[in-house]
């Protein structure tokens, strides 16, 4: 039952309109998919063994809340922490919803005056707003280096602390007036800033335990505590790691699941193998496994607010050239590849930023921008390869000798390597090698600017536009293409100080200096399409931002 682009939209436009903000991060082609089944249970029999397995696919790269930068992590992360709001099933925030029972917004809409519940962190001592004010003063701190600390710019003097402009802490917006109170005051209204406080990074870390471990905090199981509806059990590196529920959350009576196994497993054969056993309870579904799948009721497919593009290294010494980026963007069909390599619904993208997410005129951001991408063109793409290495004093074979692309070592990954790989060498006459590597070494080496090319995935943080167009200002946290342009940086900061129309048009100018630059090329917004045992209920997953969540999940008995 393969679903049109437009079924798909209006299945979760409603969702997605509604939602603020989760959390996001640096993507992984992992399990994903919703079961938005989250009806009242009524007559029906939970199973004696409240089990889920599920497949994390990637061993999480960093589970501490306020340097972490992966959706894996994020998953987990969300699953044993709690921010002073956790999104509800369909996506709202609600009083009470988190660590925060109440709150009050100044009618200025610059002072926001928390008041927190009565919790216990899983070591029995209380969840004060001194950890939240730590933990947030923690991600802006220069020497903690957290490439998220640009998403609590909308405190005061957040961006002046973490930025070394100023160096009183204190100055920064964020106080515990008591244990259970906690006011952040903004530099300007925000309206999705409640919804900002669920982001993974505005989590909070337990200052003790931070102290205590270290260069170890949130390592291992016995080096973390948790405030979240489940606690980290056994975790193997690069093979499994399992939560357990958390007898000390304040909202343990509407956990169900006593356990979540999950695996590391990156073969799609594998994946589906376990999957028909019963050993996985969901999965997400390879391109080769689609016409076995796509007609059963445990098949869905849903959009997601996410883009996956190559990107460049712009200090790299060939690929700093724009001729040569150029070149490879036109040599890369993507339409063939979404079409014959995907195959699974995945859409061809016209910018970075993907349908769904909301623009001016009732419109999507999307529709306002318009196409702006380059199209495959095989004569253009030679001639500006030959452009490039005309302007670098280089020959193709000097070029190849250098260029690679860098890569994640599981199958989907090999297969969109190699896709990519034999579109160059038919269209460009080189073969770049392909480094296959994992996850956590994969962002180590962006952080260190040892790549050519790679394959880069990006979910929104949260629903606008500013998620996407933010990733590549200037020394951005997360901008690991290294792209610089004053002009660029001048929009962003006017969508940022602008409201309505304004900030919409300002990013849409900032969408095509992007495109005109090319740090980056998208190539496809994915689909998730998934399959999940019908005894399996409860899991709510969204569009945007840390789209898995566990807390209502249950299992029938079947």
């Amino acid at each position: 039952m393969k679903m049109s682009k437009w079924i798909v939209l209006m299945l979760v436009v409603v969702m997605v309109l509604t939602l603020g903000l989760a959390g996001c991060g640096k993507n992984e082609p992992a399990p994903t998919g919703t079961n938005d089944d989250n009806a009242s249970q009524g007559e029906e029999q939970l199973a004696e063994e409240q089990v889920l397995r599920v497949n994390w696919q990637q061993d999480p790269p960093d589970l501490d809340p306020q340097t972490t930068t992966d959706q894996v992590s994020f998953w987990i992360i969300n699953a044993v922490y709690e921010g002073l709001v956790r999104l509800q099933p369909d996506g709202s925030i609600q009083k009470g919803s988190g660590m925060a029972e109440d709150w009050e917004i100044s009618e200025d809409g610059l002072t926001y005056t928390f008041k927190l519940r009565d919790a216990k962190w899983s070591d029995g001592t209380p969840v004060t707003a001194h950890d939240f004010e730590y933990a947030w003063k923690r991600a802006i701190d220069p020497e903690v280096a957290s490439e998220y600390a640009y998403q609590f710019y909308h405190i005061k003097n957040a961006e002046a602390y973490n930025t070394k402009e100023i160096t009183d802490v204190n100055e920064v917006g964020v106080k515990a007036l008591d244990e259970k109170t906690l006011q952040v005051e903004l530099v300007r209204p925000t309206p999705f800033f409640l919804s900002l406080t669920s982001f993974i990074s505005y989590i909070p870390a337990q200052k003790a335990a931070v102290e205590k471990f270290g260069a170890e905090f949130a390592s291992a199981p016995d080096k973390m505590v948790y405030c979240g509806p489940f606690m980290v059990d056994e975790w193997t590196r690069e093979q499994s790691l399992s939560l357990v529920k958390n007898p000390s959350y304040w909202d343990a009576e509407a956990v169900k699941l006593e356990r979540i196994e999950g695996d590391m497993i990156t073969d799609n054969n594998t994946k589906i193998n376990l999957y028909e056993t019963g050993e996985l309870d969901t999965t997400a579904v390879p391109a080769e496994f689609m016409g076995k799948y796509k007609d059963t009721p445990e098949f869905e497919s849903l959009a997601e607010a996410s883009t996956w593009y190559l990107q460049f290294n712009m200090v790299d010494k060939y690929f700093s050239n724009i001729n040569i980026r150029k070149a490879f963007a036109y040599a890369t069909d993507r339409k063939s590849y979404v079409d014959n390599v995907l195959a699974d619904g995945s859409l061809v993208p016209g910018g970075l930023t993907p349908e769904l997410i909301p623009g001016k005129g009732g419109k999507e951001f999307a529709e306002n921008r318009g196409e702006l991408l380059p199209e495959f063109d095989v004569a253009k793409a030679k001639e500006h390869f030959e452009k490039g290495l005309s302007e670098l004093g280089i020959t193709k074979e000097e070029f190849e000798k250098h260029a690679f692309l860098l890569t994640g070592d599981s199958t989907w990954w090999n297969r969109t390597g190699q896709a990519m790989q034999q579109m160059w060498k038919e269209n460009l006459g080189v073969e770049l090698r392909i480094e296959a590597v994992s996850f956590a070494l994969r962002l180590e080496r962006y952080n260190n600017k040892d790549y050519c090319i790679s394959i880069a995935g990006w979910n929104g943080d949260y629903n606008d536009p500013m998620t996407f167009m933010d990733l590549f200002v200037t020394n951005g946290g997360n901008n690991d293409a290294y792209y610089s342009n004053p002009e660029f940086d001048a929009l962003i900061k006017k969508a940022n100080e602008e409201t309505g129309d304004t900030r919409i048009d300002a990013m849409i100018e900032g969408e095509k200096m992007l495109a005109e630059d090319m740090p980056i090329f998208p190539i496809f917004s994915p689909a998730r399409v998934f399959v999940q045992k019908d005894y399996v209920k409860g899991i709510a997953r969204f569009p945007v931002g840390c789209d898995t969540e566990y807390k209502w999940a249950y299992v029938l008995k079947h």
